[in-house]
């Protein structure tokens, strides 16, 4: 699906380590581990009527992807809060809200791949954006991409890494049959999820879903398994 320009983001305020900029102004460094190495955990959060869903859990797993790529001066969870507020507030938010929450693992002294040379702790990049679910309920188009979701021996997708190479490889290859995303299949053939998303089935009155064996632990996707859970 391919997402669209919305004129109440052009002038966005975004929240770069905790200054408020406009969008156009912002700037990271190009030392960051983001720019260098893709080194970086991410999180989507929604906001509906001034609350983001969720987001104790979201937190926790930013936390723990932080943490096993073994992150330096990692912001607590009431720092992440307020500034998110901060960007909320600047941009008078509310509802119908997407925002993007990186971290990264900073800027480097010098160019370079290890982590040693990263001496300036953490960077936290807010972009909050008037944007709609990507996905509707018109129904997708899929092809089954030739790339596959590795295992976690290769590349643990439970650590939710700004490393997404796997899925826009995925999505060109949608792009080029001209679907609107692709399935992924794991290392040994098993469906994983789509380029972008977790994938269900229903069938007799039974929800299924893969394992996160070669696929991220996602937040809506568990509320999906306890809601399941409680009907």
């Amino acid at each position: 699906m391919l997402q669209t320009y919305d004129e109440r983001n052009r002038d966005l305020i975004v929240n770069i380590d905790g200054t408020l900029v406009h969008r156009d102004e912002a700037g990271v460094s190009p030392f960051d581990s983001t720019v260098q190495n893709g080194d970086g955990v991410w999180e989507g959060l929604r906001l509906y009527d001034g609350r983001i869903f969720r987001l104790s859990d979201h937190l926790a797993r930013l936390r723990h992807s932080a943490l096993a790529l073994a992150y330096e001066g990692i912001p607590d969870e009431p720092e992440i809060r307020r500034e998110l507020a901060r960007t909320l507030d600047a941009n008078g938010m509310q509802d119908g809200v997407h925002v993007r929450l990186t971290l990264s693992r900073g800027r480097k002294y010098t160019s370079g791949l290890d982590p040693r040379i990263n001496t300036a702790g953490t960077t936290l990049i807010i972009i909050a954006e008037y944007k709609p679910p990507v996905y509707d309920k018109s129904g997708l188009r899929l092809i089954t991409a030739a790339h596959r979701r590795p295992p976690a021996d290769v590349l643990d997708q439970k650590i939710h890494s700004c490393n997404q190479l796997t899925s826009i490889l995925a999505k060109l290859e949608a792009n080029a049959a001209g679907a609107d995303d692709a399935l992924m299949l794991d290392t040994r053939g098993f469906v994983a999820e789509t380029n972008a998303t977790h994938v269900f089935l229903v069938a007799g009155g039974v929800v299924e879903t893969p394992t996160t064996a070669a696929c991220p632990e996602g937040i809506t996707r568990r509320v999906v398994l306890e809601l399941c859970a409680e009907h």
